[in-house]
């Protein structure tokens, strides 16, 4: 029975050991990205993402907070425009 306990203590100490090395050869950093395909012409696409006023026509996050609120504050649309917004759990915190 003793040995059996070693022998298990042993492959799981060996274990353990392989998982620390190989978590040590890969980067500190890493990168999340996401891609969508969208099936329109950019020249239908572009004023909704370009005037983030326009924002709540498409953002499925609009609808989950209607009581959230929301500051537009820079260029009207474009370079130099902004959005900030604060709601409740399900939209959280955050400016574009």
């Amino acid at each position: 029975m003793f040995k059996i306990l070693k022998l298990i203590a042993g492959v799981l100490i060996a274990g353990i050991a392989i998982v620390l090395l190989l978590a040590a050869t890969k980067p500190d950093v890493f990168q999340v990205r996401r891609s969508a395909s969208i099936k329109a012409p950019p020249e239908k696409i572009y004023p909704l993402i370009n005037d983030l006023h326009r924002f709540a026509v498409w953002s499925p996050y609009e609808q989950k907070d209607p009581a959230m609120k929301r500051n537009y504050t820079g260029a009207e649309s474009g370079v130099g425009s902004a959005y900030e917004w604060d709601g409740n759990k399900n939209v959280g915190a955050g400016r574009i």
